[in-house]
């Protein structure tokens, strides 16, 4: 009884104690807040893992990596070509980006593009291409269970692209978009020049696509190009994912088993045009519209095979390359002249790179800020850098090393690549040891040796009016014309006296039918119509009252599907105003709005005898079923030309043709015309087709005009 007894006191005091709470431990004590970030204390960095690859070849010459990683259900195949636009013809640049976003876009024989995407869209899977500068890429990312028709697509892609014409002609016509909006950003601009200066702007590193180049290329051009670069000998294929090797191994030899080998020597790398060594100087580019001026300066870089690449890349992070850099506390935070400002030592693969420096700023600060720049480059190349900045550099770097192996994608394309320019498998691990190893020595010596301020090209782009001292105080300055080049037109035969007075005559043949001495009253003019236009992205629907008048200004209110939009020109600004606000045109558009008073019909009946044209007859034709003859005016101050087909029937116009932009880049323009009718002494077309490149673009149907409506200067004045 009394063991029981204390036995379950016993139990209810072990019960009492294991339900009163801990005693508590005395706190640990905790360290002293850092007074700066100097005081700071940081772990030796891990070591990073990277995952062992299989490497093989096939018997036709590809060369494969292999990685597995089971984390998703998915698979990713990327493939990196041997192919590139350094290797273009120069008289057709674009050619390489316009292959290779036709090989996807347009599929192949047996999966056109649309075909293409709508399976896509059911395997949830995705395939792209692309070739860029220095090679091409195509990749596939696929369920795990769908991978042998991913591997079917890709290499259906990489060997049978169809290049089909329409998307060959769409693929066009995002390039011209793309070359008519190239000098809308600053920076864009100070980027791709400062890149032409030091490379050359007719060598393969520094050419860019014109409105021309992209005119002369064919289907045939794509189709040799495609035949010329992708070979299996010239691809290297990366793949990872929820797979196992070895069953990955043989899906691949099974695919790609028929490519034969091409046997096309691989290309040689162009070499950098030896001037680039030799381009130090002012640079200067005029934009008016843009409330900043952009800097840029530097040279001819190296590569990252260079011994000093890795002192280098210290150096040039202690200069510009990041928030604790020279030029973003002292150009940025201490003077406030910048909100962007850096620098960037570049290194190429297998050629050199460019070293550059840059900010931008406001117009009254640029040439502060230049010399500012400067006076940093200097200043690393005199004095070097300190121990402090030297450990926050190196520490910068390495620690955002991490982000190169943040997945397994990443890794394995950088593999490829490593393969492809012929670098060590573990060249990445090789720079992590060198960044780890450079000195302050080390820097002061590179600083030294290659940050010379006298062999700095300098290039400013902004206002011309308004710096807080000329350019030309610093030394001699060569303005660059950037300056889009219109197409070029077919090239019509030699003048003679004998066409321009048979030109003439049928011009006044045409200005009597059209209403003889009433269109030389004519002081404006009124029209209201109704325009349907077919374009990439559907079917669109304009009504628009449209006003002329003879001293070239008008003004024009649309209704579109985005909203109203209003358009106006007063012989000096042109402008828009949207739901968005008002704009004004940027200078280089002003050439396109002067062009269209040069073709207005009026305009040209007017300006018969003018010295400034030059006319000449270009024979007969036939125009929607009618005998017609052909005019051509010429404006060659200008460089603006109209050719004008005249009814032999009748003497009313027919069709006119000219090079113009029109919602975007320029084109072949026709414009035919029919349905005319008597308003107010005129003979009016109220029906016009407009074609461009050949195809049909859109239809006007005018359905109201005034003559002489009298409308005042302040309606074609920009408004506030």
């Amino acid at each position: 009884m009394r063991t029981g007894k204390l036995l379950s006191v016993a139990v209810i005091s072990l019960g009492l104690v294991l339900a009163q709470p801990p005693v508590p431990k005395p706190a640990a004590r905790k360290p002293a807040p850092a007074k700066s970030y100097k005081d700071l204390k940081y772990p030796p960095l891990s070591q990073i893992q990277v995952p062992e690859p299989v490497r093989f070849e096939l018997a036709n010459g590809m060369v494969v990596y292999l990685v597995e990683d089971h984390e998703t259900p998915m698979i990713s195949v990327s493939a990196m070509i041997r192919a590139g636009s350094r290797w273009e013809p120069a008289g057709k640049t674009g050619l390489a980006s316009i292959t290779g976003s036709v090989m996807r876009t347009g599929g192949t024989a047996s999966r056109p593009g649309d075909k293409l995407d709508e399976e896509l869209d059911r395997l949830g899977a995705s395939v792209e291409t692309g070739i860029g500068q220095d090679s091409g890429r195509a990749q596939v990312s696929v369920l795990r269970e769908d991978i042998d028709r991913g591997l079917a697509i890709l290499a259906d892609i990489l060997q049978n692209p169809a290049f089909p014409q329409d998307k060959i002609d769409l693929a066009k016509i995002q390039q011209r978009d793309s070359i008519a909006r190239r000098n809308d950003n600053p920076n864009a601009i100070a980027g791709r020049e400062f890149n032409r200066i030091i490379m050359g702007k007719d060598a393969p590193y520094g050419r860019i696509t014109e409105y021309d180049t992209i005119n002369s290329i064919a289907r045939e051009d794509l189709i040799a190009f495609h035949r010329q670069y992708f070979q299996p000998e010239s691809v290297i294929l990366g793949a990872w994912g929820d797979f196992s090797t070895a069953e990955m191994r043989a899906r691949i030899e099974k695919t790609f088993a028929s490519w034969k080998r091409g046997g096309r020597p691989r290309p040689s790398v162009p070499t950098v045009d030896p001037g680039a060594k030799d381009r130090a100087g002012i640079y200067f580019i005029k934009k008016d519209d843009t409330p900043q001026c952009w800097v840029m300066m530097g040279f001819l870089g190296g590569m990252r095979n260079d011994p000093d690449f890795y002192a280098l890349s210290v150096m040039n992070q202690i200069l510009g390359g990041g928030f604790a850099s020279r030029l973003f506390s002292n150009v940025r935070s201490a003077q406030g002249l910048a909100y962007t400002v850096g620098s960037q030592w570049g290194a190429g693969w297998d050629r050199p790179g460019t070293f550059m420096a840059l900010g931008s700023t406001k117009t009254e600060t640029t040439v502060k800020i230049l010399t500012s720049i400067r006076h940093e480059i200097s200043s690393m190349a005199e004095a070097g850098a300190t121990a402090d900045e030297l450990t926050r550099a190196k520490d910068g770097i390495l620690k955002g090393f991490a982000f190169e192996f943040d997945s397994t994608g990443k890794i394995v394309q950088r593999l490829v690549t490593y393969d492809y320019y012929g670098y060590p498998r573990d060249y990445l691990q090789q720079y992590r040891n060198n960044i780890e190893k450079v000195t302050q020595a080390d820097v002061a010596r590179v600083a030294k040796q290659y940050l010379k301020t006298d062999q700095l090209a300098i290039l400013v782009v902004g206002k011309e009016q308004g710096m807080d001292r000329p350019l030309s105080e610093l030394g001699k300055v060569t303005n660059i014309d950037i300056t889009i080049p219109p197409p070029k037109q077919a090239a019509l035969g030699e003048a003679t006296p004998e066409s321009a007075t048979k030109a003439k005559a049928l011009l006044r043949r045409a200005k009597q039918a059209m209403g003889g001495a009433l269109i030389d009253q004519i002081k404006d003019l009124t029209v209201t119509a109704d325009m349907k236009l077919t374009l990439p992205q559907g079917e669109f629907a304009i009504k628009m009252e449209v006003t002329n008048n003879v001293m070239g200004k008008s003004v024009s209110t649309m209704q579109t599907p985005m909203g109203e939009v209003t358009q106006g020109y007063d012989g000096q600004i042109a402008w828009a105003k949207t739901p968005q606000g008002v704009r004004e045109a940027p200078a280089s558009q002003l050439g396109e709005v002067q062009g269209t008073f040069f073709r207005d019909t009026f305009s040209l009946l007017r300006n018969i005898d003018n010295p400034a044209y030059t006319v000449q007859a270009l024979g007969p034709a036939e125009i929607e079923g009618k005998k017609a003859e052909g005019v051509a005016i010429s404006d060659t101050a200008r460089k603006l030309q109209v050719k004008l087909w005249i009814d032999s029937a009748t003497g009313l116009p027919l069709k006119k043709a000219y090079t113009a932009a029109f919602m975007g880049a320029p084109g072949e323009l026709e414009e035919i015309s029919s349905d005319y009718r008597d308003v107010s002494g005129l003979q009016i077309a109220h029906t016009a087709i407009l074609n461009r490149d050949g195809k049909k673009l859109g239809q006007t149907t005018i359905t109201g005009f005034k003559l002489n409506p009298g409308v005042p200067d302040s309606a074609y004045q920009k408004p506030n």
